[in-house]
């Protein structure tokens, strides 16, 4: 057991040297490297902590902003249905009128087949008879009872 410990002790005695000699070569250059890294690894700590405040922050407006979206989607697809269903009520407001304007004039206006039959009348009587008083009283009778 001596023995090991001898060698041990030998073999450390070397080593102690060789540090012993550095120190005093580059001591001082070491030690202000030493320095320069602790420094270096404080800042990148630093940057690591800004960087994950930033993710975090960014990870925030993030969810703000899909919330926001989703809202303004909402809002727009209600407004959409709302203006939908109000263009259908004014179409069809629009057609009930037009069918209505459109009933009264062909209830205002005699048909053409009922047009021809008195044009065709009056044409014959006036050749058999050449007096068309009593076919104008029957005409103005015939447009009284027409449905208006």
């Amino acid at each position: 057991m001596t023995r090991k410990s001898d060698e041990a002790g030998l073999e450390e005695q070397p080593i102690a040297e060789v540090d012993r000699i550095r120190d005093i070569i580059f001591g001082s250059q070491m030690r202000t490297y030493e320095q320069q890294f602790k420094r270096v690894a404080g800042q990148l700590d630093q940057i690591n902590k800004q960087l994950d405040e930033l993710k975090a922050n960014l990870g925030r407006q993030r969810q703000d902003l899909e919330g926001q979206i989703l809202k303004l989607r909402e809002a727009t697809q209600q407004s959409q249905g709302e203006m939908e269903r109000a263009f259908s009520n004014q179409l069809a407001q629009s057609r009930s009128e037009f069918t209505q304007g459109l009933d009264a004039l062909e209830d205002e206006k005699t048909s053409r087949s009922h047009l021809g039959d008195l044009l065709v009348e009056m044409g014959t009587r006036l050749k058999q008879q050449g007096d068309i008083s009593d076919l104008l009283g029957q005409l103005g009778k015939a447009s009284a009872k027409q449905p208006k």
